[in-house]
C-alpha cells in the first residue's frame, strides 16, 4: 500500500477511537447562540490529502480584521478551534499551513470567563476546554467569542476554542470547523440566522489540487443543485448527541441485497449505541465486523478479472485489475433514499493497476453495532442537513462536484 494511503488510513482509525472523547465536551458546555449577517455563506471545499490527512478543508475567516485559515470540516465534532499564540510552550503547537492566530490582533476577540456551564477554569479566571484522545493526542485552550467569516457572511460572537496546546494528527491544517449536532456546533450556534441547516458537496478525494466542492449554511442552495434531493429522517442519539444518525436499512452489491445481521441496520433507537451515522470527518465507511465480512465476500464474488493480493495494512481487500476487470455497484438503501456508489467511491486506488476496497470492519467493541458512512463514499454528492427539521438529504441523480 502507498505511504500516503497508510498515513491517511492510520489517522482515520485513530479518529474512530476518539469519537466518544470528543462528544463528551458537548455535554459540559451551556448553549450560546451567535448572530450573523445575512450574506452568502458559500465557501469552497477541497480535499486535504496533500496535507497527509483524509479530510476536507474550507477557507474560513477569523477575527477583525479577517484572517483566513484552512479548517477541517467535521460533522462529528461540535467545537470549532484553531491554534492561538502564545502557545503554552515552544513545542505545544504543531506546524500549520498559515501563521497561527494571534487573538491580540483581533478587535472582536473576547475571552469567556468562568460562567455557569464552563467545564474548567484557568487560574486567571478564563473558561477552558481540554480533550484527550485515545491516540494520546489532545487539545487544550480558552473558550472565546470571535467573529467568523464564511463566504461573505460574518458570524459575530461565535464561541470557539483558542488552542494553546495541540498535539496529535492535525499537522498541516489550521484547525477544525465543528458541524456537529451538539450545542457548540455551528448549526446550533447560528440557528437564528441559518435555521440550523447546512449543505456540502465534497469533491474528488484524491484530486486535491484540481477539484473543488462547497459548504453553505442555511437552506438557500440553488434550485439546480437541489433538484432531485431525496430526504430521510435524522435521529439524535442520547449518548452520541453530536452525530447525525439515519436509518440505513440495507446494502446491495450488484443486484443482490445482503443479509445483514447487526442492529446497525434496524430502525435507530435514540437510547442505544447502534445504527448508522454519517460523518464527513471519517474517511472510509465502517461496517459491523460480521456484516463487513458478508459485504466483502459479496464484493469479491461479484467482481471479475481481478487478482487478489495480500496486504498487512488497514484495507484488507486489495486487488490487481486490467481493462477487462469489472466490480459490482454498491448501493446504500436508506429509509427513502437509494444511493448508488460509483467505482471511485467504492475502491481506493494504490497505483495504475491496483486498488483496495474502501470499506473496513468496525474494530471497537463499544461501537460494534454502529455503521459510519465516511467521506470517501460521500465524494461528489450533495448532502443537506436540517437540524431543526431533523432531516438529511442526498442528491442521488448525479454528482454535483
Amino acid at each position: 500500500m502507498s505511504e500516503l494511503a497508510i498515513e491517511i488510513m492510520g489517522k482515520d482509525e485513530e479518529r474512530i477511537k476518539a469519537l466518544v472523547q470528543r462528544n463528551h465536551l458537548a455535554h459540559d458546555v451551556e448553549r450560546f447562540l451567535a448572530t450573523s449577517s445575512a450574506s452568502s455563506t458559500f465557501s469552497e471545499t477541497t480535499s486535504a490529502v496533500s496535507y497527509g490527512v483524509g479530510n476536507y478543508i474550507a477557507n474560513i475567516g477569523i477575527g477583525t480584521p479577517t484572517e483566513w485559515f484552512l479548517l477541517v470540516l467535521d460533522t462529528g465534532s461540535d467545537l470549532t478551534w484553531t491554534q492561538c499564540v502564545p502557545c503554552e510552550t515552544a513545542d505545544s503547537c504543531y506546524s500549520q499551513a498559515n501563521p497561527i492566530f494571534d487573538p491580540s490582533s483581533s478587535a472582536s476577540y473576547t475571552p469567556i470567563g468562568c460562567i455557569r456551564g464552563c467545564p474548567a477554569c484557568s487560574t486567571s479566571g478564563l473558561c477552558q476546554y481540554e480533550q484527550h484522545y485515545a491516540d494520546n493526542s489532545g487539545v487544550r485552550g480558552d473558550f472565546a467569542y470571535e467573529t467568523f467569516t464564511i463566504g461573505d457572511a460574518r458570524i459575530q460572537e461565535y464561541i470557539f476554542g483558542c488552542g494553546r496546546a495541540n498535539q496529535g494528527t492535525f499537522e498541516g491544517v489550521d484547525g477544525l470547523l465543528g458541524l456537529g449536532w451538539g450545542p457548540l456546533g455551528m448549526p446550533s450556534q447560528t440557528v437564528s440566522s441559518f435555521e440550523g441547516a447546512f449543505t456540502y458537496c465534497l469533491p474528488s478525494f484524491l484530486a486535491s489540487y484540481t477539484s473543488t466542492g462547497f459548504i453553505e449554511l442555511g437552506k438557500g442552495i440553488s434550485e439546480a443543485a437541489s433538484e432531485g434531493v431525496l430526504h430521510t429522517a435524522m435521529i439524535k442519539n442520547t449518548d452520541l448527541q453530536s452525530f447525525y444518525f439515519v436509518w440505513l436499512q440495507g446494502i446491495s452489491v450488484g443486484s443482490v441485497p445482503l443479509a445483514l445481521s447487526s442492529t446497525s441496520f434496524s430502525r435507530p433507537n435514540s437510547a442505544a449505541i447502534a445504527g448508522t451515522m454519517t460523518d464527513c470527518g471519517t474517511v472510509i465507511t465502517r461496517l459491523p465486523a460480521a456484516d463487513y465480512v458478508t459485504f466483502r465476500d459479496a464484493f469479491i464474488a461479484g467482481s471479475s478479472d481481478i487478482e487478489l493480493f495480500r496486504t498487512s495494512d488497514f484495507l484488507d481487500t486489495c486487488f490487481r485489475f486490467n481493462r477487462k476487470s469489472q466490480i459490482p455497484t454498491v448501493r446504500f438503501h436508506f429509509d427513502g433514499i437509494d444511493l448508488s456508489l460509483p467505482v471511485e467511491n467504492t475502491v481506493f486506488p494504490l497505483s495504475s493497476n491496483t486498488a483496495c476496497l474502501a470499506f473496513a470492519p468496525m474494530t471497537f467493541s463499544w461501537l460494534q453495532d454502529v455503521t459510519i458512512i465516511g467521506n470517501y463514499q460521500m465524494q461528489g454528492f450533495l448532502f443537506t442537513f436540517d437540524t431543526v427539521g431533523s432531516t438529511m438529504g442526498i442528491q442521488t441523480a448525479a454528482k454535483v462536484c
